[in-house]
């Protein structure tokens, strides 16, 4: 073996450990940059207390029937107009696009004000996934979110119900999309095959 093929192995193969070493050192104070999430990472996370509420058609829902699927969470301080049904059509969307984890995400949607039959009704049309809770209970659950919450804000709730990941009302559906399909693969792969 000649003297450049032993510098040249030791660039391969010695130079990563050696770099690798440093920057787990204290002599070195790396740190990587900006996350590559698009929406804003709560933390810490916020944990929903066991509550149990009526939703918009009567039924239970309780912090338990939550927990073990995403929650893609729409919350809304007065009436949902046109702006809201489209936000809501968008958050279906987001949902489908994740293909066979579909049946791992629920759409929550937490309204202040009191909604309409009629409403309601438009919202259970765009995908029965969709669990509505307004007024009084509505109210209740969103002095759970992060604060200050804004109308129009998604957010992303973990199957052990943590608010996670806040989405201001102007942001693209699409960065939802990848931040949960990124959260859902990541997840998948950290639990391993299943037997």
């Amino acid at each position: 073996m000649n003297k450049q093929t032993i510098v040249l192995v030791f660039v391969i193969f010695g130079v990563p450990v050696i770099l690798a070493t440093l920057m787990h050192s204290k002599w070195v104070d790396w740190r990587p940059g900006a996350t590559r999430n698009h929406g804003e990472l709560i933390s810490p996370v916020i944990e929903w207390p066991p509550l149990e509420v009526v939703d918009a058609s009567g039924d239970a829902v309780s912090t338990a029937s939550l927990e073990g699927q995403w929650q893609l969470v729409y919350y809304r301080q007065t009436a949902c107009d046109e702006a809201c049904l489209e936000s809501l059509y968008w958050l279906r969307q987001v949902r489908l696009a994740q293909d066979r984890h579909v049946t791992d995400i629920g759409l929550l949607v937490i309204q202040e004000t009191p909604m309409s039959d009629d409403v309601v009704d438009e919202i259970e049309a765009l995908s029965d996934a969709f669990v509505v809770i307004d007024g009084e209970a509505a109210t209740k659950l969103a002095s759970h979110l992060p604060r200050p919450a804004k109308s129009g804000e998604r957010f992303i709730m973990d199957p052990m119900a943590n608010i996670m990941m806040r989405y201001r009302p102007e942001q693209d559906p699409d960065h939802i999309r990848i931040d949960l399909g990124r959260l859902l693969t990541w997840t998948q792969t950290q639990a391993g095959p299943s037997n």
